[in-house]
């Protein structure tokens, strides 16, 4: 079957554009893309109210390739090597801006300027979509694509643009008549910011990030030895006077005593084929990542990120560990490709060996994220358990003639001493030697006072006199062998109410949600408390509990 150009209607740059770009911001990740695709190792963005310029450092064009870069859907680019190869992202702003300049030079080579009248093509378009509406003109008569293009694209010829024109190697993408509905959003420079730190192939910021430097060298030596790729970026954003130089978004910051736990890498490879790394640090408590847009992994191919970090959650387990973890799913196989959209992945048997990869790294990760759980929720235990023993150990005396109040002891101490072999039969302190050493001194400390404590009630019930001090001897030991366990685990938080209580877990609720559980703190929890130190004392235990219920 033959066919014309005039099968093929000008709005399909419309439609494609629209579909493909609907986040303003997305254009400018794409001319970063071809910056990146070029070679280029520094990429400066600059955004004014009237324009957006992304200039790169990278391999520059000639004028058959700027030529070649206008075609639709059709590429030249590597899809094994680069990141952009759809034949669109050049009209990628074709709804932001009025007109769009690209001034490109090759080594000492004069420049070439490619310009682009998007406005002129717009207004074409809806003028005769008006047409059409009044039913004054058929299909027959609409713009071609390819006469539209012809009509508004401009590229220089060879005497046209001397070297002073454009001094530089690379790439400069000018786009000017920005659209007022969209600069608000491109002008937010905390908004750009974020968008651009989360879909670029940044560095991670050594200065601000404790693990930057291992994290990065690691990938890059696992990716060395595997004839892999990892590309990054140097990127500096200019939004009217604020100037900042970006890195990758992590920081000390977004874990809890700004201290992020060692990384842990996990490989996607299976027999001889390699497919990419994951690198995640997990919280150094038992919380979400305080900052909630970069909880869990983030889908990445080549540095530029493929979907939204909650699209991996199935495939590391309980949301509850995923949330804990900062972290990326870094693609280097050439062959595994991104769809046009960039939200996930073209579907191959490579695909599904990939997401089996990942699911057995999620795994491990969430396995990871189990026994530090264990592990530190059973430290917590045996520091508030310690500190429950020197308040027994502080208020016994051996003078005591109180049988109930030292029976009551007893029964704390033999609580405490279960609790504590507990621990120590679930193994909960994994490799962690010294704390389960402590935990034992901990029982056998336990065993020695209760021992101290039954002497003092034998000798009340038989009625024979011992010779007793204010402070035995054996109460000494006890406390000097207490004094010697770490309790600074000790939770030592104190709550305003039950709601304080539930946002300390990262629980969401709703208005309603928080209304019932301040009128329980109210009606039951307040009411039936004696004193403030009760109050907290039933807090922390219902926190306990409720941590247990909802890992």
């Amino acid at each position: 079957m033959k066919l014309s150009k005039f099968d093929i209607g000008a709005e399909v740059i419309s439609i494609l554009t629209r579909g493909m770009y609907p986040d303003p911001r997305d254009a400018v990740r794409e001319y970063i893309q071809n910056a990146v695709d070029a070679g280029s190792k520094k990429v400066n963005v600059k955004i004014r109210q009237n324009s957006v310029v992304v200039q790169d450092d990278g391999c520059g064009m000639d004028r058959d390739t700027l030529r070649k870069a206008l075609r639709v859907g059709i590429s030249d680019k590597n899809p094994k090597k680069d990141v952009g190869f759809m034949g669109i992202g050049i009209y990628s702003s074709f709804h932001l801006c009025d007109r769009i300049n690209i001034y490109s030079r090759m080594d000492d080579k004069n420049p070439y300027l490619l310009s682009m009248d998007f406005k002129g093509m717009r207004e074409l378009l809806q003028e005769q979509k008006e047409l059409r509406l009044n039913g004054e003109i058929d299909s027959s008569k609409l713009t071609d694509l390819q006469t539209l293009l012809e009509k508004y694209i401009n590229l220089s010829d060879e005497e046209e643009l001397a070297q002073d024109d454009f001094v530089l190697q690379g790439t400069r993408v000018e786009l000017t008549g920005l659209d007022a509905n969209f600069y608000g959003l491109l002008s937010d420079f905390e908004k750009i910011k974020a968008y651009l730190k989360e879909v670029v192939p940044l560095h991670f910021d050594r200065n601000n990030f404790k693990w930057a430097k291992e994290i990065e060298e690691r990938i890059v030596r696992e990716c060395h030895e595997h004839d892999a790729n990892f590309e990054m970026i140097a990127l500096n954003l200019q939004v009217n006077g604020q100037i900042e130089d970006l890195y990758r978004p992590y920081s000390n910051g977004d874990f809890h005593n700004n201290s992020p736990q060692k990384p842990h890498f996990e490989l996607l490879k299976k027999g001889q084929t390699f497919i990419g790394i994951v690198w995640g640090c997990l919280n150094s408590t038992r919380n979400k990542i305080s900052t909630g847009e970069l909880r869990g992994f983030l889908l990445k191919k080549q540095g530029f990120a493929i979907g939204k970090r909650e699209n991996l959650v199935s495939y590391f387990g309980q949301r509850t560990h995923f949330d804990r973890y900062i972290g990326e799913v870094i693609i280097v196989n050439t062959n595994l490709l991104p769809n046009a959209s960039r939200n996930d992945l073209e579907y191959s048997p490579l695909r599904t060996m990939f997401f089996s990869c990942l699911k057995d790294a999620g795994s491990n990760y969430n396995s990871r994220s189990t026994r530090f759980q264990e592990s530190d929720k059973a430290s917590v235990e045996i520091s508030e358990y310690t500190n429950k023993v020197k308040g027994i150990n502080g208020a016994y005396s051996s003078y005591s003639e109180n049988t109930e109040e030292l029976v009551n002891y007893i029964i704390d101490l033999e609580g405490i001493r279960k609790k504590v072999e507990s621990i120590l039969k679930r193994k909960s302190f994994g490799k962690d030697t010294e704390k389960e050493k402590e935990a034992k001194e901990l029982k056998n400390l336990t065993d020695s006072l209760k021992k101290e404590i039954q002497g003092t009630i034998d000798s009340l019930i038989t009625k024979k006199k011992k010779k007793r001090s204010r402070r035995s001897v054996s109460q000494t030991e006890i406390a000097k062998g207490l004094s010697k366990i770490d309790t600074s685990s000790a939770d030592t938080s104190k709550y305003e109410s039950l709601i304080d209580l539930l946002k300390s877990l990262d629980i969401e609720l709703t208005k309603e949600l928080e209304d019932i559980f301040s009128l329980l703190d109210e009606s039951f929890i307040e009411h039936y408390s004696e004193n403030p130190k009760q109050y907290q004392s039933i807090l922390r235990e219902l926190k306990t509990k409720i941590s247990d219920l909802i890992i």
